[in-house]
């Protein structure tokens, strides 16, 4: 991927998988990597983008020295804050684009797991996840209202963390569920490997579209066809052997535990009803036909909202650009309607 494409929440991720740190030193940015980790793509961006570099570390430095969950994306504003809850990578920078485009009135936070440091220990209970969040923002905002978004896996831990926080007496206006997998995903083989294979046939055909000429997308499509055991094969041995790391490198043995726990505490979630609002956004129509079930939300909230996103859009990636302006402006039509 080139420099000029790549968007600040990969940027971060692949910073991180790199074993790439970065650190603010006053004014200055400052980098530490493994030697031959640094291209010269990545020097690029950290010096193009070093303003929005720092002002990520700066405000993500300030919420962990009181409170480590917390990630501030957007501080400012008079709305309803809103706390969301990241899918299995836990990556909290995975909301940067959508809350840019919330606007400068819409405080956002983000919630980051226990274990995405590589220091603390994941949890492998979405209950547990969800009282551990639940604590972190109490203690930053001891009052309400809160709204409780989650996007992918992390929407189960959002929908609990609701009930949680509503039982205590605090306001939740609404609960916003971001493209969210039912538990019963990983639950069962088939729906799961249906859900990835269908995925990556709809992101296959979108990239052969733009690509000028038959061959290019024949050869296209031979490269990516040459993958699809392999990714199979990895997918199957993640289901079966969760808890088992998948590599001896420090940095990416960190991620690999928090992502085949989080994946172990959603198997084992069972959601129970709920009575307040829940608006469930999908990345378009399709999308319910995926194996990520949607649907099966309606089980304990039968009176959930559902909205939709353009027929093109890319739903992996539904909450980065060039997708998060229409989301966004999805989330804004549903908080008009209340």
């Amino acid at each position: 991927m080139s420099a000029d494409v790549m968007q600040f929440p990969e940027l971060l991720a692949d910073l991180a998988v790199r074993d790439i740190k970065v650190w603010v030193e006053g004014d200055r940015l400052r980098c530490n990597a493994p030697v031959g980790a640094l291209t010269a793509e990545f020097r690029d961006q950290l010096r193009d983008r070093k303003g929005e570099i720092i002002a990520f570390l700066n405000m993500a430095k300030a919420a962990a020295l009181q409170q480590p969950a917390i990630i501030p994306l957007q501080s400012r504003g008079t709305r309803t804050p809103i706390y969301a809850v990241p899918g299995h990578i836990g990556a909290p920078f995975s909301f940067s684009d959508l809350s840019k485009h919330l606007g400068g009135d819409q405080p956002f936070y983000a919630l980051q797991p226990s274990g995405f440091d590589g220091q603390s220990e994941p949890m492998n209970r979405v209950e547990d996840i969800a009282e551990y969040f639940a604590r972190q923002i109490v203690e930053y905002q001891p009052a309400g209202p809160y709204i409780i978004a989650g996007y992918c896996s992390g929407a189960a831990t959002a929908f609990e963390l609701a009930k949680i926080l509503g039982q205590r007496g605090a306001e939740v206006p609404c609960i916003a569920l971001f493209a969210p997998l039912h538990p019963t995903t990983y639950k069962e083989l088939p729906r799961l490997l249906y859900f990835f294979a269908k995925r990556s046939a709809d992101s296959c055909l979108r990239e052969m579209a733009k690509l000028p000429t038959f061959g290019a997308r024949l050869r296209y499509f031979g490269s990516r066809l040459r993958n699809l055991g392999e990714r199979v094969r990895a997918l199957v041995t993640l289901v079966r052997k969760s808890n088992e790391p998948v590599t001896t490198d420090p940095v990416l043995a960190s991620r690999a535990r928090l992502k085949s726990t989080a994946i172990t505490a959603l198997r084992r979630y069972i959601p129970t009803p709920y009575s307040g609002r829940v608006c469930i956004f999908l990345p378009n129509k399709a999308w319910r036909r995926s194996g990520a079930a949607p649907h099966r939300w309606l089980r304990v909230v039968p009176h959930a909202e559902f909205y939709f996103g353009p027929e093109d859009c890319n739903d992996p990636l539904m909450l980065e650009e060039p997708d998060a302006p229409a989301i966004a402006e999805l989330y804004r039509q549903a908080i008009q309607k209340s």
